[in-house]
C-alpha cells in the first residue's frame, strides 16, 4: 500500500468523492446522518480490503478522504457514491497560483492532445469561472494539440472551493443509491440464481441493510455455486456485517411432494418458504422480507397466484415483501447480474423451486392452498426454522459451510486435493489423475485452506480417513459410496 502524500509540486494528493444526487436533497436533518452513514461506510469498505485512510471528512456535500493509493475501485462500489475521483489540492491566493500550479500538473496531461477546461467554483473570488477557464487554456495551449471544448480528447477538470484548489484525474463513476444502513433492515430469500442475486443487491441500493436467507435442497454441488454468488454480493454490501441463514429445506419437500395434491405443489412450497423466512425475520427484528421474483417469470408468480399467497398468511407472520425486480424482464436482469460479477457462478446454479412437472395451479384459490397447507402444518415451520446455521457472510470460506452440512460429496470441488486410501496396490493399478497415495501423504504438507476429497471402494474406510482429517482442522469429505456404487466423476 502506498501513501499519497504530496505531489512533486507540493500538492496534497487525496480523493474526492462525490454524493449521489439523492443525499443533498434530504433536509438539513436528515442529510447529516446520511452523510455520516456514508462516510462509515467508505471506511469500513476500505478497511475489508486491508487499505487504510487517515481521514475521511464531509465537507459542503463533498467527501474528501486521504487514503492509501488505489482505494478508487472499492469506493465507487459503495451506495450513496456518484463518483471518485484522484485529486490534488492546493492552497492559493491569486488567480496567478492557479495558472501556475495547472501548467505544472496538466501540461503533459494535454501533450499532443486537444482539450477543454472545465471549472467549478464555490465562494467569493476576483474572478469568475470563465477566468480560470481562459488562463489556465491559454497556458496549456502551447502544449497541446489545441483547444476543442465541443469533443477533446482529455477535460482539465478544476475545482475552486474557498482558497483551496483541487485538480481532478482518474475520475470513475459510483454506482448511486442511499448509504446502506439508513433505511432498515431487509432479510432476503437467495437461491444464487440471476433473479435473487440482483434483487438483494438493488435492495441494498435503497439504503437497507440486507442479510440472506438459503434454502438446502440437497444437491451439495449446487449450493456450491449458490455461496459462491452470495458471497459476491455480500462482498459488495458495506457498513455491516452480513449473515446468512442456511436452512435445509429436504424434509419439507420430501413431505410436500407425498401430501400435497400435485397441482398445488408449487404455490404450497413457495407459501413455506415465505413463512420460514417471516418467522426468522420477526424472530431477528428485521423490518421485512425480499424476494427475486418478477411479475408472471414463473407460475408461482403470476399476478395472482402471489396475491393468494400473501392473502394466506397468518396476520401475526406479516411483515412487508419487497420484490424490486417485480416489473423487470429477463435481459434486464441479466444485465446487472454481468455487471455485478455474479452471472458466471448464477449460471451453474439450478433453480431447485420446481419441485413438480405437469400442470400447476397459475390462479390459486385462496382456500385450497390454506387446506392442502394444513397437511403439512406449523410444527414443520417451527423445527426448520429452529434448524437455521447462521453465519458471518463476508469470512465464511464455502467450504466450511459444507463441512458443518455433510461428510460425503458426489461431486469434485474446483481446486480440490484428492486422496485415494485404498491398499496402494490398487491405487499402483489405477487411481484419479492427480490423486495422492493415503500411503505417501505427510499430514504436515496438506493444505487447510482447500478442500480435501478422500475415496476408497466402498465409501467407508474414506469416511473414517474424512472423519479424521477433520479432527485436525482439515475440510476433508468422503466420496459418497466410493468406487462400487458405479458412479463415474473420479473415473478418467
Amino acid at each position: 500500500m502506498k501513501d499519497r502524500g504530496r505531489s512533486s509540486d507540493g500538492g496534497k494528493m487525496l480523493y474526492v468523492i462525490k454524493l449521489s444526487g439523492e443525499i443533498p436533497l434530504k433536509s438539513s436533518r436528515t442529510r447529516p446522518r446520511f452523510e455520516r452513514r456514508l462516510v462509515s461506510n467508505i471506511v469500513d469498505a476500505v478497511s475489508r480490503f486491508k487499505f487504510k485512510c487517515s481521514e475521511v471528512r464531509v465537507s459542503e456535500g463533498i467527501i474528501y478522504a486521504d487514503c492509501d493509493e488505489g482505494v478508487e475501485n472499492i469506493i465507487k462500489d459503495v451506495f450513496g457514491v456518484h463518483k471518485v475521483c484522484r485529486a490534488v489540492k492546493y492552497r492559493f491566493d491569486r488567480l496567478n497560483d492557479i495558472c501556475r500550479y495547472a501548467e505544472e500538473f496538466f501540461k503533459e496531461v494535454v501533450k499532443g492532445k486537444k482539450f477543454a477546461v472545465r471549472v467549478k467554483r464555490v465562494g467569493e473570488h476576483e474572478f469568475t469561472s470563465m477566468d480560470v477557464a481562459r488562463v489556465v487554456g491559454d497556458v496549456l495551449k502551447g502544449y497541446s494539440a489545441g483547444v476543442d471544448l465541443e469533443n477533446p480528447d482529455v477535460e482539465i477538470l478544476i475545482e475552486i472551493r474557498g482558497k483551496d484548489l483541487y485538480f481532478y484525474s482518474d475520475c470513475l463513476e459510483g454506482v448511486n443509491g442511499l448509504p446502506i444502513g439508513v433505511e432498515g433492515r431487509v432479510l432476503m430469500l437467495i437461491s444464487g440464481g440471476y433473479d435473487s442475486a440482483v434483487a438483494s443487491w438493488l435492495i441494498a441500493k435503497r439504503g437497507a441493510e440486507v442479510d440472506f436467507i438459503h434454502y438446502v435442497m440437497g444437491d451439495y454441488k449446487n449450493l456450491v455455486n449458490a455461496l459462491r454468488v452470495i458471497k459476491e454480493v455480500g462482498r459488495r454490501l458495506y457498513g455491516y456485517s452480513p449473515k446468512l441463514y442456511l436452512i435445509d429445506l429436504s424434509p419439507l419437500i420430501t413431505y410436500i411432494l407425498t401430501n400435497v395434491r400435485r397441482d398445488y405443489l408449487q404455490v404450497v412450497l413457495r407459501r413455506f418458504m415465505y413463512l420460514i423466512a417471516l418467522h426468522i425475520a420477526k424472530n431477528n427484528g428485521y423490518d421485512a422480507i425480499g424476494t427475486g421474483e418478477s411479475l408472471g417469470q414463473a407460475s408461482s408468480q403470476t399476478l395472482k397466484n402471489l396475491r393468494v399467497i400473501e392473502e394466506s398468511l397468518p396476520a401475526d407472520y406479516r411483515l412487508p415483501i419487497l420484490r424490486p425486480l417485480i416489473s423487470m424482464d429477463k435481459d434486464e436482469i441479466i444485465k446487472i447480474a454481468r455487471s455485478l460479477g455474479t452471472y458466471e457462478d448464477s449460471s451453474k446454479v439450478i433453480e431447485l423451486c420446481a419441485i413438480t412437472s405437469g400442470p400447476v395451479t397459475t390462479r390459486a384459490d385462496l382456500n385450497i392452498l390454506i387446506s392442502e397447507s394444513k397437511k403439512v402444518g406449523d410444527d414443520f415451520i417451527r423445527n426448520i426454522s429452529n434448524s437455521v446455521k447462521v453465519y458471518e457472510l463476508v469470512n465464511v470460506d464455502v467450504y466450511d459451510v459444507l463441512n458443518d452440512l455433510t461428510l460425503e460429496l458426489d461431486f469434485i470441488p474446483e481446486d480440490v486435493v484428492v486422496i485415494d486410501a485404498r491398499d496402494k496396490k490398487d491405487f499402483e493399478k489405477w487411481h484419479y489423475s492427480g490423486a495422492l497415495s493415503i500411503y505417501d501423504i505427510n499430514l504436515g504438507d496438506l493444505p487447510k485452506d482447500k478442500p480435501i476429497l478422500i475415496y476408497c471402494d466402498s465409501g467407508q474406510l474414506s469416511s473414517v480417513w474424512a472423519s479424521a482429517l477433520r479432527s485436525k482442522g482439515f475440510k476433508a469429505f468422503s466420496l459418497k459410496g466410493g468406487l462400487s456404487t458405479g458412479k463415474t466423476c473420479l473415473r478418467d
